[in-house]
């Protein structure tokens, strides 16, 4: 992704020295301990936590994935759910359909095309500016996703078709960003 848009994640802040330092004495501790450990040079950890929990779907297991990530709502369904766990002020929360709704308004499979109109603060993604959650939420619910968005275009109204038309490809690079692969080898 950071080749596709060199700033993506470029807010946030940068993994003290320290801690990088530390991540290799991390690694060979977990494997001592007999925990696989799935990483593939050029994905990001999402893709790879994607493309597991998809296999274990196949294969008929109940996925949990423990992230406080929104993004991994793209990946919910009957046999996957997250695990929140970082939610200030909440214990524990374990999100699936319903959770989607209530925060996106729309099921799983559509996450991505909220979160690419209305951008993703935390990684940078800029979606369409002018159109927020609420606004992106509300033209999923009446396109069903940013091709049936921008396939009818000339239905949407005011301001919205502006921005949309302004920043189509920004919008369909976005969209790309915040796609959760799930085929990574």
């Amino acid at each position: 992704r950071h080749k596709q848009f060199a700033a993506y994640k470029a807010t946030r802040e940068k993994i003290p020295g320290e801690l990088v330092e530390q991540l290799e004495w991390l690694r060979e501790l977990v494997r001592a301990h007999g925990i696989p450990i799935f990483e593939v040079p050029g994905y990001e950890a999402d893709d790879v936590i994607g493309t597991l929990s998809r296999a274990a779907e196949r294969a008929g297991w109940q996925v949990l994935i423990v992230s406080g990530d929104k993004d991994m709502m793209q990946l919910v369904s009957e046999r996957v759910t997250l695990y929140n766990v970082f939610k200030k002020g909440v214990d524990v929360e374990l999100q699936s359909f319903e959770a989607v709704r209530e925060k996106f308004g729309t099921t799983p499979e559509h996450v991505i095309d909220v979160l690419a109109i209305m951008g993703d603060a935390s990684d940078n993604v800029p979606g369409v500016k002018g159109i927020g959650e609420k606004g992106a939420a509300k033209l999923i619910q009446e396109f069903g996703s940013v091709a049936g968005v921008l396939a009818h275009l000339g239905e949407v109204k005011g301001k919205q078709r502006e921005y949309i038309e302004r920043d189509r490809a920004q919008l369909l690079q976005s969209l790309d960003l915040v796609t959760i692969r799930d085929d990574v080898r």
